[in-house]
């Protein structure tokens, strides 16, 4: 693990909760611990982990399917997003948009880099890429937007 070193510019709160993000999502959320997953950069607005792309995920054609890059970019990207507020807010995808550019074997790894660009009125913006660990080739790239402060459901709302 090679985190930015002690005196980073993140919140101490952020940080603190982004190493229980790490935690959860290793040990005890399944998806993610099938992955083997590792952080590789965590820094003010943004975030490069590292993992296993597992077999359960491939299609018919023998590779990882390409929705399975849109899992990993959608979530690594909400973690990045943490990374640049100021305090802990709840956040939704407001959209998310892959390219899917490479193929990958099921048991490689892969490095997914992501950067917050900006946050606006409560919106953040994230870019980043899906890139194999080996060799680098391009798996997919994406942008998404983040509601920041959203607040889940309101009571009786039917939609």
């Amino acid at each position: 693990m090679t985190d930015q070193p002690a005196g980073a510019d993140i919140n101490p709160t952020i940080g603190a909760m982004l190493s229980a993000a790490r935690e959860f999502l290793a040990h005890e959320q399944s998806l993610f611990r099938s992955l083997a997953l590792r952080p590789l950069l965590i820094g003010k607005g943004k975030a490069t982990f590292s993992m296993a792309l597992p077999e359960q995920f491939s299609g018919a054609d023998g590779a990882v399917h390409g929705g399975f890059y849109t899992i990993i970019l959608d979530s690594i990207f909400g973690l990045t997003v943490f990374t640049a507020l100021e305090s802990i807010k709840p956040i939704a995808t407001i959209n998310l948009r892959t390219n899917c550019l490479g193929s990958a074997p099921p048991g490689a790894r892969a490095v997914c880099a992501a950067e917050c660009d900006a946050v606006r009125n409560d919106v953040a913006f994230v870019t980043g890429r899906l890139t194999l660990e080996t060799g680098g080739g391009l798996l997919a790239t994406g942008t998404a937007s983040f509601m920041v402060g959203s607040k889940g459901p309101i009571q009786g709302m039917r939609l």
